[in-house]
């Protein structure tokens, strides 16, 4: 969370609004009516997302696909005391003395920024691409498997990025991670289904929880839109050559590609997974072949059980 400013989601029958404050508590409203204009509001806000709700049903439910998408770091429900219905799984509740109809924003601003931040203590986000981490992710997977519910997993990795980092510094490492992460969030919005995830799980390493239907487009798009923007990172005469050198881990100079994607796909349909660790592992093991191959690769795993 920014220590500067809180955003804030109000949702009302027929409308919701943004509101984002900074700490002298000077507040900007955005109204809007329809949720694809709400959408495009909070991906250039990306804010701490509180929803306050008069109708539950509504705020849970838009509140949730917001958080799945990546456009929000956190989820609240904002109820006033008497409110005992059960807390949404995955969301935090903020149990206030009054009745919410009655709750001015900036009056609840210091009660939301320690419950913000107590929230991100227990599931962090990546500063970097503002998606959330492998908690999320290993939560959701568990999630599915229990619930016998068939999905793919694609694991995402840069090619050749530790040699860019050598070369040109972390600065325009961290650069390159949010491409990809901006790729990856916008293809699975774009192509993907209503309860995909995109995970940032640490580094130049990402997932993407999503179905059979979604996940060859998801993962052509994010090559297609990667491979077109990771030329501009490096230097002309680099570009030119279509490599980088740097010394190898023994010491001697070598010639590195510019960067690719290697993706590697799991289809829990095809088979049987038990746990997360299992499945990580398989999808690893997908990565690694898609990662021997040249260039920008999709490999998905053709195996049955």
């Amino acid at each position: 969370m920014a220590s500067e400013s809180l955003a804030v989601l109000i949702v009302e029958p027929g409308r919701a609004r943004v509101c984002r404050f900074n700490v002298e508590l000077r507040g900007e409203t955005l109204w809007t009516t329809t949720p694809e204009e709400l959408a495009r509001r909070l991906a250039a806000i990306r804010p701490e997302l509180v929803a306050v709700a008069g109708r539950l049903d509504i705020a849970t439910d838009l509140a949730e696909d917001l958080r799945r998408k990546g456009l929000a770091q956190s989820v609240f429900l904002i109820t006033p005391a008497d409110d005992d219905e059960p807390t949404p799984t995955g969301q935090i509740r903020v149990i206030l003395p009054q009745k919410v109809s009655s709750i001015k924003p900036e009056n609840i601003l210091h009660r939301l920024m320690r419950a913000v931040l107590a929230a991100q203590a227990k599931t962090p986000v990546s500063p970097l691409t503002g998606l959330p981490g492998s908690p999320v992710l290993r939560n959701s997977v568990e999630q599915r498997l229990t619930a016998n519910e068939p999905f793919v997993f694609l694991y995402l990795d840069i090619d050749n990025f530790k040699a860019f980092n050598d070369v040109y510094g972390f600065g325009r490492g961290d650069i390159a991670i949010r491409i990809m992460g901006k790729e990856i969030l916008d293809a699975t919005k774009s192509l993907g289904g209503p309860q995909d995830l995109c995970v940032h799980i640490g580094g130049d390493d990402f997932a993407v929880v999503t179905t059979s239907d979604y996940a060859p487009a998801i993962a052509k798009r994010v090559i297609a839109g990667f491979d077109e923007k990771v030329p501009d990172l490096y230097e002309p005469d680099a570009r030119e050559l279509g490599y980088i050198e740097t010394p190898s881990r023994r010491g001697e100079p070598e010639r590195y590609p510019l960067m690719t994607v290697s993706i590697g796909g799991v289809d829990t349909a095809r088979r049987q997974v038990k746990n997360y660790l299992e499945l990580a592992e398989i999808a690893a093991e997908v990565k690694s072949y898609a990662k021997a191959l040249e260039g920008s690769e999709f490999v998905m795993d053709r195996r049955r059980d």
